[in-house]
């Protein structure tokens, strides 16, 4: 079964506290086979100072390279091969952590919660500032002073805000308020692409015509409204196919295919492979 991480399981994490932060090589000396594919309860935010190798997020391969910012959201899949010589933070947080003080703000950068959207910024160019946020973040984790929380919190957000400028700066042009409505169903599919199958289902529930959720997303990404759903709907079926035990046919019908067959069309339809060549490579492409 796969592995999903809780802050509870990492070294020295008091059960009480709703944040962790380490530096990226020790995690990898002191968590065994923490490198291999595995999901986690909480948001990452994983700084690359050093080193070079592979990190693969929910079966798509980005090469790592210093000055990286990398962000993962609850539910994700990812595992890395990285140089001996890497060095970086790893940085987790709960949800309610920040949420309790900037509320719905966490829902609105562009790295958290969109399939569509790459999880990293490469090449930053004030990765000085990054690197001295981080380091100052790792030194008030470890230092145990008054009002901890508070103090990592700003941390957290500081460098969330800049992210999020830069990440905009990659996208000009967007307008805000269809950004947010993408946003928005994507959180709607997040929580029901399983039982909830046609578009405009979702558009009713954001009070919009079916049309304008495509045009909005055709704006955006590319892609029809319908096409978002398919590919949440893929991931899946390659997380399940990855990493369970679970049959194809046992996997189809959880995914909502009243016949195996139609799964495995939808599946070769989508990448080009049968569910069986996808599991036997391992989900490697």
């Amino acid at each position: 079964m796969l592995p999903v991480y809780q802050l509870q399981s990492f070294p020295r994490h008091h059960p009480d506290t709703p944040f962790y932060m380490t530096r990226l090589e020790r995690l990898v000396q002191e968590v065994q086979g923490i490198e291999k594919p595995h999901g986690h309860t909480f948001y990452l935010v994983m700084w690359i100072s050093q080193g070079s190798g592979t990190h693969t997020i929910d079966f798509r391969t980005y090469e790592v390279a210093p000055r990286q910012l990398y962000f993962l959201t609850p539910g994700q899949i990812h595992s890395w091969a990285l140089s001996a010589d890497a060095r970086g933070y790893n940085l987790f947080f709960e949800a309610s952590f920040f949420k309790g003080r900037f509320g719905n703000r966490l829902h609105q950068y562009p790295f958290y919660h969109s399939h569509q959207h790459q999880p990293l910024l490469s090449d930053i160019p004030e990765s000085d500032l990054f690197q001295n946020v981080f380091d100052y973040a790792f030194d008030e984790y470890e230092g145990g002073q008054p009002h901890r929380p508070d103090v990592f919190l700003s941390f957290v957000h500081i460098l969330l805000e800049k992210a999020s400028r830069l990440y905009r700066e990659q996208q000009p042009g967007v307008d805000t308020q269809l950004y947010d409505r993408l946003r928005k169903y994507e959180e709607l599919l997040e929580k029901q692409f399983l039982t909830v199958r046609e578009v405009r289902q979702y558009a009713d529930q954001m009070n919009l015509s079916p049309n304008y959720l495509n045009h909005i997303c055709r704006q955006i990404v590319g892609k029809t409204a319908s096409q978002l759903w398919q590919e949440r709907l893929l991931i899946e079926a390659q997380r399940l196919l990855t990493h369970t035990a679970e049959s194809i046919k046992e996997i189809a019908f959880g995914l909502g295919f009243d016949d195996p067959s139609y799964f495995v069309r939808f599946f070769r339809k989508m990448t080009g492979r049968t569910p069986a060549d996808f599991r036997e490579s391992g989900g490697n492409r």
